[in-house]
Order: structure tokens, then sequence, then C-alpha cells
């Protein structure tokens, strides 16, 4: 489609997507390739990272998460866009994006495999906006579909049906499930926990924003603060979600120890940890409010680090509240795949939940034969109970 409009008359279009760190990663080559299948290669001359063709159309191709609002303001006189992959795009970098295509009858265009119901471009098409047009091309309406395609999909629908939804189907990963699956996960209404609970809190840091780059989108800061019942249900209490500096989150995280008291805290070892301890040992000091830091280190991968969470969600254990924060939590577990690049942030500090909680039942019965795992998880324990054997190694 853009090949004929660039044919038929001038036509300036910018093919993007959130990465490209170059041309390779870029439409460029399949644009080539059209043209040249169409019969017009003589018509276009090809440079190295642009397009010309007839009439003064043109082809520009960039990647958004590197570009600033004043370069991308720079492309000026833009007829539309392309965005390539657009599952992948930012809010950030969408906010920048819209803006900058103006022209009278200009036209965005997002082609994407949904990922997870967060995405800006699902949000964008599931919102019923009368300005935005929604095309869904799927196996089922391709007249060439082939058999040996069929017998894959009939293959994985037999396998796993939570997967072929989302590869086959269309359906965003966060209802599929992967790692977790949602019907794991029981939902009550927020403040509606049982007394009596056993309180612990994890977290996992982010630098914050980057002053050398204002434009860059700063990773999230995570806290969650959980509380076990007698039965070794965990229920989900609270969450702070913040693109903060730490002098900011530290406050958010002291405000967070101070509401709810825990017995331990869960933070991953790491560099931020190193640079922000002291800060940290600081505000407990300085406010009174005191817990015990139990940092784990990042062994392994981030796949088999959530397998302890994991388990307990499996089992029909986890308690999630029916809130803002409560269905982002749950569709970022359901969209997991411990894959690098991907949002998870509350996956995380569930993670360091998981494996903490495990570390903690260790350190209480460490030669008993038989041992009440209820009792040992759900039971407050003491500075005592628990400094002699962990603080050597930390």
């Amino acid at each position: 489609m853009l090949v004929v409009r660039a044919v038929a008359g001038r036509m300036r279009w910018l093919c993007c997507r959130e990465h490209q760190k170059s041309i390779k990663e870029s439409s460029y080559r399949l644009i080539k390739s059209q043209i040249e299948k169409m019969g017009f290669a003589h018509l276009f001359d090809f440079q190295r990272e642009a397009i010309y063709g007839p009439h003064g159309s043109e082809f520009i191709f960039a990647g958004l998460k590197d570009l600033t609002a004043d370069s991308l303001k720079s492309l000026e006189d833009l007829d539309g866009a392309w965005v390539e992959e657009a599952h992948t795009i930012s809010d950030h970098s969408a906010n920048i994006l819209i803006p900058t295509i103006r022209n009278p009858g200009s036209e965005i265009w997002w082609s994407y495999n949904p990922d997870q119901e967060t995405d800006y471009v699902h949000r964008l098409a599931e919102r019923g906006d009368p300005d935005v047009l929604v095309v869904t091309l799927n196996w089922d309406g391709n007249p060439w579909f082939p058999e040996e395609l069929n017998l894959e999909r009939l293959k994985l629908k037999a396998l796993n049906d939570d997967l072929y939804q989302h590869v086959w189907e269309g359906k965003c990963r966060s209802i599929a499930g992967l790692l977790f699956k949602r019907h794991w996960f029981k939902r009550y209404e927020l403040g509606q926990h049982p007394e009596g609970l056993n309180m612990y809190l994890s977290g996992d840091y982010a630098g914050g924003p980057d002053p050398d780059n204002p434009d860059s989108e700063p990773d999230w800061t995570e806290f969650g603060a959980f509380g076990i019942d007698k039965n070794t249900d965990i229920w989900a209490l609270d969450w702070w979600s913040g693109q903060e500096d730490p002098a900011v989150w530290i406050q958010a995280w002291l405000g967070m120890v101070k509401r709810h008291r825990p017995t331990y805290y869960f933070e991953e070892k790491g560099p931020i940890l190193r640079a922000v301890h002291g800060a940290m040992e600081l505000a407990m000091r300085e406010s009174g409010t005191y817990t015990i830091r139990m940092p784990l280190a990042s062994a392994s991968d981030k796949a088999s680090r959530a397998l302890g969470f994991a388990a307990r969600a499996a089992a029909g254990t986890v308690w999630i509240p029916k809130c803002e924060w409560g269905d982002r939590l749950v569709n970022q577990l359901c969209a997991f795949n411990g894959q690098d690049g991907r949002t998870d942030d509350m996956v995380d500090v569930c993670s360091l939940l998981g494996r903490g909680i495990d570390q903690v039942f260790a350190h209480r019965a460490p030669q008993k034969k038989e041992v009440d795992i209820a009792a040992a998880i759900a039971a407050p324990m003491s500075i005592q109970d628990f400094m002699p054997k962990a603080k050597k190694g930390w």
C-alpha cells in the first residue's frame, strides 16, 4: 500500500519501531523487496538510511526510543507513519510521535501482535475511538493458509491451549498466561483481608531518571506489602510504583514500613542497593522505624527466581485485591516470560517475596526432621531467631 502511494504521488512516510539500533533492524529491507517485486525498482533511489521515489516521495526509518522530542519534530512535513511491532511502543514514545504527524489527511498505522493488555497500542485499539480503524488479520482469514502450518497450529492447541490462544488466536499474553495462569489468582475486595496476618515487604529498585537523557523513560521502582495468614495463604495488601529518584522512593519505602511494620523486608543485592544502603539505614534511624532487611542474591535467571512464587500461586494460595494496582499486577504476572526487555518489575517483587519466605523458613528450623511448614511461615520471628545465622556472609 505504501509503495503504491509513493508511485502515485508525493508521499513522505516515517517507518519506525521502538528500538532500531541499525537499518538492518528496520522495515527497510521489506519495503525495498516489495518495490523490486512490484517492478518499480527503476523509479526509486535506495540510499543507506532512506529510500527516495518519484514525485519527491520518501521513506524515513527511525527508532522512537532513541529520538528526543526535538529531533522528532525536525522530521517535518510527514504524511504518515508506519509503526511496526507496535506492542513494544511505550506511552512516552507514542506521545512524542502522535503530535508530529499532522499534515492534512495524515495517518498513523500501528501493526502488532497482541502481547499485554496494558500495551499502549492495545489500549488504543480497544477504547472505541471513532478516529481509530481496527483491522484484525489472522490465520483463519488467509485463503492460502498451508496445511503444514495448520498441523503445527493443531499440535500447539493440543499441547498448551493458553500458549495457543496467544500465538494463533491473537489473545494477549496477560489473558493466556505463560508461567503464571490467570485462574490461579484469587481476587478479593481491597481491605477485606483476614486479621492477624504476619507481614512482609519486598521491593525492586531502579536508579531513577537519567539527567543526561531527560527524554528517556526511566525504569520502575516497585514495593509490595504482603501478609501471610494461619493457612499460609499470601495476601497482597499494598503497593507503590514510581519512576523516581532514590530520594523519593526511599521515603515511599519508609512509609510502607511504618504502615505495615513488616517482620522482614526482602530486597535484591546489586549496585543500586550498594549505592542506597546507607541512605536507607539513615532514614530508618531518623524516623525511628525499623525492619529486618534481607538482601537476596540475583541467582539464576528471572524465570527460575519466580518459580517459588509461581508454585504458591498454582496452589491457589495467593490473593490479589480488585483494584488498579491489583489488575496491573495480575496482568504483568500473566504476561511474564522471563525475557529481557519487558516491564516485569512487579514480578520481581513477587519473586523476592517467594525466595525470602523460603529463606525465613530455612532459618527457623534447620535441624528438625519434621516441620510444620504452615506454622513456620505464618509464625512471627524475632531478631534473635534470625540474626545469628543470617548475619554472616551478608
